[in-house]
């Protein structure tokens, strides 16, 4: 079946520590629009403890409630992902099972009052994010998004194209069986006092990506709404960057 890819490649995102972000989609012929955006920039490096191989998750008082929490946290017992790797699901579902209180709870104290259109636009599509079904954790997405960050350090090409020339959604196909459609976002940063929330936000807001395609993704508001996820992080360099990250998704055949 002809197939239609969406590259918005290399893009800045300027708040709370420098970072690039890109997103490729593979998808049926079902699924249209494509767009292409390109922008890059980078800071000095600054040095930060490694948020990576924490070994404790930071406490914090919720607006979720236990239950709440327990249900979003989905990568709970995914034991060959880090502690970042699995907060990042968990993130990422919060914000799907209710953006407007994820917004409260993360996105403003984080921003700390700065605004941009993009930071108003995510506003408004979290206040419109409710009750989206759970991101699942797939130990063979983990493994597909861990091999490129890998691909990545090698090279020293920062991009979704494998060495190979594979294209992600190629990529994801060798290590996941009976895909109907694939994502993959990748992000890189100079620093990062909390990996998994820098990463999070960094893609929601989507700062300089016209199509909006890493967070459409993450919230399920472009043309699939993806239920299955891979993240995988990791230390540089890569391309001058010291931390990496890639989530590759996918909408399984029924």
């Amino acid at each position: 079946m002809k197939k239609n890819i969406l590259l918005l490649s290399l893009t800045c995102l300027l708040f709370q520590g420098i970072g690039v972000s890109c997103f490729e989609e593979d998808w049926d012929d079902d699924y249209m629009n494509p767009q292409e955006n390109k922008d890059k920039e980078k800071l000095p490096e600054e040095k930060d403890k490694d948020p990576i191989k924490d070994k404790e998750e930071p406490k914090v008082i919720h607006l979720f409630t236990d239950e709440e929490m327990k249900y979003a946290n989905t990568a709970a017992d995914a034991d060959y992902m880090s502690p970042a790797e699995r907060q990042m699901v968990l993130l990422c579902n919060l914000a799907r099972l209710d953006g407007d209180r994820f917004a409260q709870e993360y996105l403003t104290p984080y921003l700390k009052g700065e605004t941009s259109e993009n930071i108003q636009s995510l506003y408004e599509d979290l206040r419109n994010t409710r009750d989206l079904p759970m991101f699942v954790p797939l130990k063979e997405l983990h493994q597909a998004a861990a091999y490129h960050i890998q691909e990545m350090k090698e090279s020293q090409q920062f991009e979704h194209s494998s060495p190979n020339g594979d294209s992600p959604g190629t990529r994801i196909k060798k290590f996941v069986q009976n895909v109907r459609a694939t994502s993959e976002n990748i992000g890189a940063r100079t620093s990062s006092k909390d990996l998994a929330l820098d990463f999070t936000l960094q893609l929601l807001v989507d700062n300089g990506v016209e199509s909006l395609g890493h967070r459409k993704t993450i919230l399920g508001k472009g043309n699939i709404v993806y239920d299955r996820i891979g993240v995988a992080l990791g230390e540089g360099p890569v391309d001058g960057y010291k931390y990496v990250c890639v989530q590759d998704f996918v909408v399984l055949s029924k």
